[in-house]
């Protein structure tokens, strides 16, 4: 599909393809009319569904062969017949023949190429009615329906880029071509799907897919680093410590001692097999013989030709002296007497057969041997103090099945295997064996930055994971609680206990401050306790502290929705403004600058707006139906999955939402004059994104403001974040500063920003005051796509004084100034700016600022200005630890919202929580408020408490003159969401190729319930938007 769309919006912008206007119904995504992104669905889902059908009765792993056997005469042929097929396509990538004709083949070829090289077995073998039939009769149907459409005139190839040859009248050659490779894409990508189910189901032994499995079943904390690790040599620890898992578990689960030992030794003939100088295969089937077929696929993959022998042999002598516990016949001895004992028993189950493992894989292999070794024995003593945290955690569950590892010299000449008899005792001695595992972790931990740089970060995440179990403990033993909760009762399960998972998961900030206090109060408001981290290292988040002298903000902030702060929350019991939170209305809400001098107020007030906009009463419809239907169906709604978009109540609204033209697009259809276009597109800058790239759907920003006004927090915004912490702190919310960042994704812009103190009241300036670019399209450009400081940037200058007094001493203003600019870049070297050039840059836009105030109002700033602060990209990132000096976190184009955005959710990580403005539903205050109530829903949800505050949904308003613009519509789009439905069901039946009857019958269940529910709600006399 991805491919479809470039082609294609390539033929269109080059004019290779045209069509007349009337002939389709007007969206475009990339220029492609909705119409042919329809047709691309209907073509795949034709030659897609035909060819399942076809091989539905075939068990395709029959066609497989072996091209090295002799004996299989197929096989052997197969062979040259994919290098021929190689050599064709790589011909055809290269076709020198006219311009339509040359786009077809050096488009597909590529990936002709690719999928021939991986299923040319299938499609050389399987009967043609599974392959050529499923191609033929789609392409036939297409020929003739393209036919009608060339000979109707609703599309045309240009003379000039095309032979002039046709298949029949009407059917141009490169038309005829492009549907037959199309078409032998689909299916020849199904036929190399079902290539790879075939090698599955024929070779399950072959892959770790039991190893993974095991793996995440039984140790969830190597379970989490291995996804840290890459390649194979994630796949290559994955093996190794599903192999401890399944040793150890065999051995411990045997029902006596004698099977232990037994156990043991099929072990250790194991690895004296894999590790003779010479493979026997007849001897390596009698050494696997004993072991279930699980542990047999996880055994033989085993990569024993990367691991030295000695570290997986002492874990066979910790087996061994786990059986000393019942071989010495008399429990007041024990294999363990004396410390030495413990760190003997300790080196042999938590060797350095992972590390050695690391340095096998060492692409670079430029580890010098004294590092290497050093970190090897680091390793050691850090895989003693973490065996040490599981000896600690399970004393009570081991002691009952009669196993001692704490020294018995500690414990005096009693017997020590009943917890009840030795309870203060053991208490005294579990905290001295945490104490020498932390010991051992803070002077070994620094060796982790010495190992190469790709193994860092997953030996960290495995080693912090268990020693958050000893925190844990320790905390509980410093408070008095008992320790009984922790490990569950069950042995060998490495991961942070279930209370501490569940009862206070950790939030970890994307973006703003402000969201994770709300959240944050209202998740220890309903749980009574909880923890949250956050990277800024005070409470203030990125708004910051208030300033003792003349500037008394970090940011030119202002609020939007102020309703939201009057209402006491049901969740909270209080609201911001019952906090003592003042909100100032700015009126008028901006006065924008124009390059000559001229000044556009834009206002909640109606009828001065009217007087200078032209169908402002349109445009303002619109954004009504933006602001509306985004508040309902987005930031009301979590979108965990993509499945989350296929909504019907979502989908009905998203052709109305106008989320693939650009803000610009829309407004230029409403305003005439290129500076009210400006005016009204502006505020996209508070995205962090371009006008021209913003999806239409952001003018609800701007509805927002001249609907309900922008408002101030009196004493600035710190206030709105010092209220959060209050409420949260009243309801037992520990907040805990410093947590580890997140993985980078692709970020908005960031600013310059000054912030200035002045010795007089400047009358000129109004509380928002925006100042736009002559070049407005070159100026974001250079921001957005070059993440440079534009030559001529826009920028917002916010006076608070003028609103709020305690903002400057009286007869004086404080001024922030925002210039936009690009953000920082990692490596960039033909983009951006180095950290040098900021100083440059810095005194660049400030210049740039004070020239243009003077230019177009008449003030002289510079004269004026008595004290200045300035954040630059690079303090951004520094003192407040936005990724790349992002000022408004994650990017918000289409395909970076919605399902497509971080999810508030971790998918692998339990009761791991996100909030903020980089995860869903986006930045601005009220969003990122939005989206913490989302989050809030999640935990109380997964903790199974009740939401207290109402489920029901959001209730759209309707503003005159909405409901003609809607019913029409509105019918045809409920409509359409069925027809979407059931492609998108009918899409994952192929997914779900083996099981294709359930699919069906899912297909049949849900689109009955998607067509009652659009009959009980289609009803056009009382339809409102």
């Amino acid at each position: 599909m991805y491919e479809y769309v470039l082609v294609d919006s390539y033929l269109v912008r080059t004019r290779i393809w045209t069509y007349p206007q009337d002939a389709v119904l007007g969206p475009t995504l990339f220029d492609i009319p909705a119409e042919e992104m329809f047709f691309f669905l209907i073509q795949s889902y034709i030659a897609t569904g035909l060819q399942i059908l076809a091989t539905k009765s075939v068990i395709t792993a029959t066609y497989l062969h072996n091209e090295t056997d002799p004996r299989d005469l197929v096989g052997s042929s197969l062979g040259s017949w994919k290098c021929r097929g190689q050599g064709i396509f790589l011909l055809c990538s290269a076709v020198p023949i006219f311009v339509r004709a040359r786009l077809i083949f050096g488009w597909a070829s590529p990936v002709l190429l690719m999928l021939w090289t991986f299923a040319y077995q299938l499609l050389l073998t399987l009967p043609w009615t599974q392959t050529w039939l499923p191609i033929g009769l789609p392409t036939l149907y297409l020929w003739i329906v393209d036919t009608l459409a060339l000979r109707r005139g609703t599309w045309h190839i240009e003379s000039g880029t095309k032979l002039g040859i046709h298949v029949w009248p009407h059917l141009e050659i490169e038309e005829a071509v492009f549907f037959l490779i199309t078409n032998i894409l689909v299916v020849w990508g199904s036929v190399a799907f079902d290539n790879a189910i075939a090698i599955l189901d024929a070779f399950p032994q072959e892959f770790p897919v039991n190893a993974l499995t095991v793996l995440a079943r039984k140790s969830r904390s190597f379970y989490l680093a291995s996804g840290v690790f890459a390649g194979r040599l994630r796949i290559d620890l994955v093996l190794l410590y599903a192999f401890c898992r399944v040793a150890d578990d065999l051995v411990d689960n045997a029902p006596s001692a004698e099977e232990a030992d037994k156990w043991v030794k099929h072990f250790s003939n194991f690895l004296d097999t894999i590790y003779s100088p010479k493979r026997d295969e007849a001897r390596l089937r009698h050494a696997l013989a004993p072991f279930p077929s699980q542990v047999q696929s996880i055994l033989v993959l085993l990569p024993a030709d990367k691991l030295p022998s000695e570290p997986l042999y002492a874990l066979l002598d910790g087996f061994r002296i786990d059986q000393e516990f019942f071989n010495k016949g008399s429990k007041t001895t024990t294999p363990i007497e004396t410390y030495s004992d413990l760190e003997r028993y300790a080196s042999c189950v938590a060797g350095t057969v992972g590390l050695n493992l690391v340095y096998q894989h060492d692409p670079d292999r430029d580890t010098d041997i004294a590092t290497k070794e050093k970190c090897l024995a680091a390793g050691a003593r850090m895989g003693r103090a973490l065996q040490y945290i599981n000896i600690a955690r399970d004393v009570r569950t081991d002691a009952e099945t009669g196993r001692c590892y704490i020294p018995s010299e500690w414990l005096g000449r009693s017997p020590v295997t009943s917890v009840d008899a030795r309870r203060e005792a053991f208490a005294t001695h579990r905290k001295r064996i945490l104490d020498a595992a932390f010991t051992m972790y803070a002077e070994n931990r620094n060796a982790i930055e010495e190992l190469p740089r790709y193994a860092r970060s997953g030996i960290r995440v495995a080693v912090e994971s268990y020693m958050e179990i000893g925190r844990v403990m320790r905390e509980r033993m410093e408070q008095g609680k008992p320790l009984d909760f922790i490990g569950g009762g069950k042995r060998g399960r490495t991961s942070v206990p279930p209370a501490r998972r569940t009862l206070s998961p950790s939030l970890v900030p994307r973006g703003r401050g402000e969201t994770e206090r709300h959240e944050q109060a209202k998740k220890c408001r309903d749980c009574r306790s909880g923890s949250w981290k956050h990277r800024q290292c005070c409470e203030t988040g990125q708004s910051g502290p208030p300033v003792p002298a003349t500037v008394s903000i970090k940011a030119p902030l202002f609020f939007y929705c102020p309703t939201s702060s009057k209402k006491p929350s049901p969740t909270l019991g209080t609201s911001l403004e019952a906090e003592g939170v003042e909100l100032v209305k700015c009126e008028p809400n901006y006065n924008v600058w124009f390059g000559d001098g001229e000044c556009i107020e834009l206002s909640t007030d109606i009828a001065r707006m009217k007087k200078t906009i032209e169908r402002y009463l349109a445009w303002m419809q619109e954004a009504h139906v933006h602001y509306e239907a985004s508040v309902a169906h987005v930031l009301r709604k979590n979108f965990s999955s993509m499945w989350s978009m296929a909504r019907p109540g979502f989908l009905s609204y998203l052709p109305v939402l106008h989320a693939f033209e650009s803000i610009w697009t829309r407004a230029a259809r409403y305003f005439m004059t290129e500076r009210l276009r400006r005016a009204f597109t502006f505020g996209s800058m508070y995205m962090g994104m371009s006008p021209f790239e913003t999806p239409g759907t952001y003018s609800l920003l701007q509805y927002t403001e001249l609907a309900e006004g922008i408002w101030y927090p009196k004493g600035g915004f710190y206030k709105v974040l010092d209220a959060l912490v209050k409420v949260g702190r009243t309801s037992w919310c520990r907040i805990q500063a410093q947590a580890a960042s997140l993985s980078k994704k692709p970020t908005s812009c960031s600013s310059i920003s000054f912030y200035w103190s002045v010795d007089q009241v400047i009358p000129e300036l109004g509380t928002h005051n925006v100042f736009l670019a002559d070049d407005y399209k070159s100026s974001f450009d250079e921001i957005f796509q070059r993440q440079q400081l534009p030559i001529e940037p826009s920028f917002h200058v916010n006076v608070p004084s003028r609103i709020d007094t305690s903002a400057a001493p009286t007869g004086r203003d404080s001024i922030i100034v925002l210039v936009s600019c690009g953000h920082l870049l990692e490596g960039g070297a033909d983009r951006g700016l180095d950290s040098q050039d900021w100083p440059a840059m810095v005194s660049k836009a400030r210049n740039t600022v004070l020239e243009t105030v003077r230019q177009r109002t008449g003030v002289n700033l510079q004269s004026h200005v008595i004290h200045e602060i300035v954040n630059s990209p690079a303090s951004w990132k520094e003192k407040f630890n936005l990724d790349k000096g992002a000022i408004l976190g994650l990017s918000h184009s289409f395909f970076n919202v919605l399902s497509f955005r971080p999810a508030t959710k971790h998918v692998h990580v339990g009761s791991l929580y996100f909030v903020g403005a980089s995860t869903h539903p986006g930045t601005g205050v009220p969003i990122v408020l939005a989206g913490s109530k989302i989050t809030a829903g999640q935990i109380l949800d997964g903790l199974g408490l009740t939401i207290p505050w109402p489920q029901g949904g959001h209730q759209i308003r309707t503003v005159s003159g909405l409901d003609d613009r809607g019913k029409a519509p509105a019918g045809l789009n409920r409509a359409l969401v069925l027809v979407l439905h059931v492609l998108l069901l009918l899409i994952s039946a192929v997914v779900t190729r083996r099981h294709l009857y359930q699919s069906w019958i899912l297909i049949v269940i849900l689109s009955a319930c998607v067509l009652i529910q659009i009959i009980e709600r289609f009803d056009i006399d009382s339809y409102k938007l």
